[in-house]
């Protein structure tokens, strides 16, 4: 099995170096080829990219409101 980091750069793990093989979210497991991520907010752990939006809309919308709102000020760069 092979998944993915999702973040601004691409990690690929294999289930040897990686420590679970489910989602911490909604408990299925990790097929290959996916996309996995973890909350920011918290020490939920490995979850897929899917469930990380849900995950963080349902539980973390204060902080993610704050985040937001704390980026509004910053200049994109060019290329964005």
């Amino acid at each position: 099995m092979r998944i993915i980091w999702k973040e601004p750069w691409l990690l690929p793990i294999d289930e040897m170096t990686l420590e679970v093989t489910i989602c911490n979210y909604c408990n299925n497991k990790f097929r290959d080829l996916e996309f996995v991520t973890s909350c920011e907010f918290c020490e939920i752990g490995t979850i897929h990219t899917e469930c990380s939006e849900k995950h963080i809309i349902e539980k973390h919308r204060k902080e993610l409101e704050k985040k937001i709102e704390s980026y509004k000020e910053k200049k994109l760069h060019d290329f964005q």
